[in-house]
């Protein structure tokens, strides 16, 4: 009878026991003592390395998310612990403190996946005056492009945004918009987020007409994508002629007595951060700021514009030598410096609009940048998890142009493009220097 008994109470306990564990959400190879040791060993080595931890988010906030945390590893998968922690490197504030996207859905022990093996939801967006519209997606739903989106899963565009953007790095909410444009496919992030519970989910578009289009879209391997791109008309400033490279070109609108200078990324084949292998892939910037700065002094123009929009930066050595080019050997005489700024001017690029509206009197058009004024230097440090192998960047300086700014570099005269102007090739911010007097 007492050996009945015990019996029962073991089977009664072990039930017990059992409906008390956590239910893990997803595939878990990393014990959890090693997950622990990886969340220690970043808040560590974090706090010693890092120019300034505290500036943008209390140290009371920073161990209240490191102990919870650390509290709900029992019940987390290993990729939902790499987005936890995404998350606490996003609360810091700094663009230039991040994790890399592939490295975080990586399996653990694995080599790090390719973006072709990424399982996304096959559409591509970008921002426009009305909200955010699809530029590309896969072929089996071109019907919708150009469309505005109004839902993923009943979740509105906006919420969408700003969950997404708590995994990602940014100084702003400028560019945590880019980040977040960037990253809304991904399957992983969408389902982490509790935006999707499934692999196919239902999206909400708005048309032309103001309807409503509900479609069911599927996530795939980015392999498997067959991308179809919006049609639209190209711009007069997009193209540049054979002989120039994609980073920096430059060409003369004799028409509108403008010269046009594109300015994508502030790197060169002499910098320091190349490595030297890979140094004849890039152009010679010097070479480009001579021919420019020649340009500029033969040449008959009032207009000097100087196109940041896709610039995220770069070398600051090469924002100090075109400040000093433009200051003392170009004769500007009555020539007006203006400067198209964007969501994606960032870093070097937004410090590079700065100094132009500050130094030389430049007129700043377009969006406030997705930079700082006041930032932490390029990244140029890391820290790799012992466990997990997860790889956190972050930068070793502070940069401050002007105390007590918040926030990007606003733009003197706020120019968001719209959907129409950019199907009909007119670039809006380009039309309304053409028109300045």
């Amino acid at each position: 009878m007492k050996k009945i008994i015990f019996i029962m109470i073991f089977i009664f306990s072990t039930i017990v026991l059992s409906g008390c564990s956590p239910a893990i959400d997803g595939e878990k190879s990393l014990e959890n003592k090693k997950w622990i040791q990886d969340i220690n060993y970043l808040d560590e080595n974090i706090r010693l390395q890092h120019p300034d931890l505290f500036r943008y988010i209390s140290e009371e906030t920073w161990n209240t998310n490191l102990k919870k945390l650390k509290s709900d590893v029992v019940k987390l998968s290993d990729t939902s612990i790499s987005l936890r922690i995404a998350q606490i490197i996003s609360s810091i504030n700094d663009a230039h403190t991040s994790t890399d996207v592939l490295n975080l859905l990586t399996p653990i022990g694995e080599d790090k996946i390719d973006i072709e093996e990424v399982v996304e939801f096959p559409i591509k967006f970008e921002y426009f005056k009305d909200g955010l519209r699809v530029i590309e997606c896969d072929s089996q739903y071109k019907e919708i492009l150009g469309y505005k989106l109004l839902s993923i899963n009943n979740v509105p565009t906006d919420e969408v945004i700003k969950k997404v953007s708590t995994l990602n790095s940014y100084d702003n909410e400028q560019f945590a918009k880019v980040r977040a444009k960037k990253c809304m496919s991904i399957y992983e992030f969408l389902k982490f987020l509790q935006i999707v519970d499934s692999d196919e989910t239902q999206y909400v578009f708005e048309n032309e007409n103001k309807e409503k289009t509900s479609i069911k879209v599927k996530a795939i391997k980015n392999k498997e994508v067959d991308y179809v791109n919006l049609e639209k008309k190209e711009s007069e400033i997009s193209e540049k002629s054979e002989q120039q490279n994609d980073f920096y070109w430059f060409k003369e609108f004799k028409k509108d007595n403008i010269l046009y200078f594109k300015y994508n990324k502030i790197l060169t084949k002499q910098g320091l951060n190349i490595d030297k292998e890979n140094a004849p892939n890039y152009p010679d910037y010097y070479e480009l700021e001579r021919n420019l700065i020649d340009k500029i002094n033969n040449n008959e123009f009032d207009k000097i514009v100087i196109d940041l929009r896709n610039n995220r930066g770069g070398a600051f050595a090469l924002v100090d030598s075109l400040i000093s080019k433009f200051k003392h050997r170009t004769y500007l005489n009555d020539k007006d410096v203006i400067v198209i700024q964007g969501k994606e001017t960032a870093s070097a690029g937004a410090v590079l609009s700065w100094r132009l509206q500050n130094e030389l009197d430049a007129t700043v058009i377009g969006e406030e940048s997705g930079g700082n004024v006041n930032l932490f230097g390029t990244e140029g440090e890391f820290i790799t998890l012992p466990n997990s192998k997860l790889v956190i960047k972050h930068p070793y300086s502070v940069v401050t142009y002007k105390e007590g700014h918040v926030g990007g570099v606003k733009p003197d005269v706020n120019i968001i493009q719209t959907y129409e102007s950019y199907v009909n090739g007119i670039d809006d911010c380009y039309e309304y220097i053409k028109k300045l007097k």
